[in-house]
């Protein structure tokens, strides 16, 4: 999916400027944009647990200290906040409508990152949904760590996005 393509999805204005990384996953179900970033977000298989010690680890070998494994929280589309500056992990809400968008952002030493979630209606009650992932590197660790991590960050997006919209469809 092409930049322009994604800054035509619904909540998208501005969110790409200044990225030094966009990528966008898609997939059809049922269900609604708050279902999917609940279930995104919840998502945490034991091989995952794994991958964050990693992360862990990697951060504190790039010189960027004060991570840990962070504690799991099952979200749900009713409890995920919906509030500007509402917390979700260290993730912080910027706008969502509720409806077809639900957008947070996460700033660490090393970079910002953005997770953007969307749906667009098809017939017979699906929705097209999209996860938009955009990164802005604060400093060479930002761009060393995202680029190790990238093959794993898109095996979770997409393992992510697949259990949650099997068990909605």
């Amino acid at each position: 999916m092409e930049c322009d393509e994604i800054k035509c999805l619904p909540g998208m204005d501005g969110l790409l400027d200044g990225a030094d990384h966009v990528d966008a996953h898609s997939m059809v179900g049922s269900g609604t944009v708050l279902d999917l970033a609940s279930g995104i977000l919840s998502y945490r298989p034991g091989w995952m647990t794994l991958l964050w010690r990693v992360r862990v680890w990697l951060l504190r070998a790039l010189g960027q200290d004060g991570h840990a494994v962070p504690d799991r929280v099952r979200w749900t589309a009713e409890t995920l906040p919906r509030s500007p500056g509402g917390q979700v992990g260290f993730f912080t809400v910027v706008r969502t409508d509720g409806e077809t968008y639900w957008i947070v952002e996460g700033n660490e030493a090393h970079l910002e990152a953005a997770l953007a979630v969307c749906g667009t209606p098809l017939p017979e009650g699906r929705s097209r949904f999209y996860a938009i992932t955009v990164v802005r590197y604060h400093n060479l660790a930002g761009r060393v760590y995202f680029n190790i991590i990238r093959p794993f960050h898109h095996l979770v997006v997409h393992a992510a996005m697949r259990s949650v919209l099997g068990r909605a469809g």
